[in-house]
C-alpha cells in the first residue's frame, strides 16, 4: 500500500487546529440565564429556562464534538507514526540485507 503521510499529517494538524476552539465554543453560552434578562413578561421563567437548557445541551455537545476531533488527531497521529516506521524498516531491511 501507498500512504501519502503529507497528506495524513496535513489533516491531522488541520483537525488538532479545530479540537480546541470548538470545544471552547461552549464557554460563553448563558448557562445561568436569569429571567430578569427578559423583562416582566409572563413568560420571562420559561424562556430563562429554555435559554438555560439549550446552552447546557449545545455546550455538552461542543465539548463531545472537540473530545472526538481529539481522538481523530490521536488516531491520525499514531498511523503517521506507525507507517513511517513501517516505510522506515522495510528501508533498512532493504539497504542491509
Amino acid at each position: 500500500m501507498d500512504y501519502n503521510l503529507q497528506a495524513i499529517e496535513q489533516c491531522r494538524a488541520a483537525v488538532a487546529g479545530q479540537a480546541g476552539p470548538i470545544a471552547a465554543a461552549g464557554d460563553g453560552l448563558p448557562l445561568d440565564a436569569d429571567a430578569g434578562a427578559f423583562g416582566r413578561l409572563p413568560a420571562s421563567a420559561a424562556l430563562a429556562d429554555a435559554v438555560r437548557a439549550l446552552a447546557t445541551a449545545a455546550g455538552t455537545e461542543l465539548d463531545r464534538a472537540g473530545a472526538l476531533l481529539g481522538g481523530v488527531d490521536r488516531a491520525l497521529d499514531s498511523i503517521g507514526t506507525s507507517v513511517a516506521g513501517t516505510e522506515r524498516a522495510a528501508t533498512q531491511s532493504l539497504t542491509t540485507a
